[in-house]
């Protein structure tokens, strides 16, 4: 079955009105528990999800399009369903109860701000970072994620690493960002140049993790470690301050009121040049994870997708 490319479909003036305005059948996707969930979560339709995967990846996905009562996106001749969220090819689309959403959310320009986290987020964060919640309920289907990074598998994952310099050290990442990683370098080594922060940063460097075929701690779901495509920079000391969620909430059952002035982390200069070759910072997440960068260009695009929709919606454009 072929998908067919949406400029070759034509649309009734009601259709182009859903899909210029995004005004009916909006998804309300989850935000948890990867995302840093704003008090106000906007809804992202189904369409903007894919089209900014489609942007985020133009030599993997070959098109989105609507087909059979719902949104269809083709990687590389195989077929993947929206299904509620869940990325799913069509012979478990029926079957999307059995499957945990995918996480998307708009990337945001700052990090959360715990002092104004209501009685009923803290709350909400206690529940999604217990052990029980972590390990309980559907995973996702990783079908989707392994034809877009190409390999379900530890043997076919390593097939696709290269080893690469980062700020002295020898990294394994997959070899669709090793040219946005010596970007990052190159940025950040320009940076120290006029930079104390970043200098300083560059000293006080201890240890640096590309590729780590594992689960995420706690769950039974594979990180974006696995497929080398998120990188992890610890400093050689921490002192007192936090840096990971999970590790802070061992020793402190109100981890996520930690201040960010008592987390640690790298100089902004340093999250922009991450940010600016697609990467996001774990940082910026409720379940913060200070040290993690991770590859996900689809989240840039999907917040520059909201604003042109949401202008678009504004102003009527598509309506009748």
């Amino acid at each position: 079955m072929v998908a067919v490319p949406m400029e070759q479909r034509s649309y009734t003036t009601g259709t182009k009105r859903f899909l210029a305005g995004c005004s009916i059948l909006l998804i309300s996707i989850s935000l948890y528990p990867l995302s840093p969930a704003p008090q106000i979560r906007p809804s992202i339709h189904a369409r903007q999800v894919l089209e900014a995967y489609r942007r985020a990846y133009p030599d993997r996905i070959e098109s989105v399009a609507w087909q059979n009562n719902d949104w269809v996106i083709q990687i590389q001749g195989e077929l993947f369903y929206w299904a509620q969220g869940r990325l799913l090819p069509e012979s478990h689309r029926e079957r999307w109860q059995e499957y945990k959403p995918y996480v998307f959310y708009l990337y945001p320009d700052d990090a959360p701000a715990p002092q104004n986290y209501t009685a009923e987020r803290i709350a909400e964060l206690e529940r999604i970072g217990s052990a029980e919640h972590q390990m309980n309920g559907p995973d996702h289907h990783n079908g989707f994620r392994s034809a877009l990074y190409g390999g379900a598998k530890r043997g076919d994952v390593e097939r696709n690493l290269v080893k690469v310099r980062f700020l002295g050290k020898t990294i394994s990442v997959h070899a669709m960002i090793q040219e946005q990683v010596l970007r990052i370098d190159e940025r950040i080594r320009g940076f120290a140049k006029t930079d104390s922060d970043v200098a300083q940063f560059l000293t006080n460097l201890g240890s640096i993790g590309g590729y780590n075929w594992r689960e995420i701690r706690g769950t039974s779901r594979i990180s974006m470690h696995s497929f080398g495509l998120a990188i992890d920079i610890q400093p050689k000391r921490l002192g007192s301050k936090a840096i990971y969620w999970q590790w802070e909430a061992e020793r402190n059952p109100q981890w996520m009121l930690v201040s960010q002035s008592n987390r640690w982390a790298p100089p902004e200069a340093v999250i922009k040049a991450f940010e600016a070759e697609g990467f996001v910072w774990g940082g910026k997440w409720d379940l913060y994870d200070q040290m993690h960068f991770e590859y996900r260009p689809e989240l840039h695009e999907i917040s520059k997708l909201y604003m042109i929709f949401s202008t678009l919606q504004k102003y009527g454009i598509g309506g009748e």
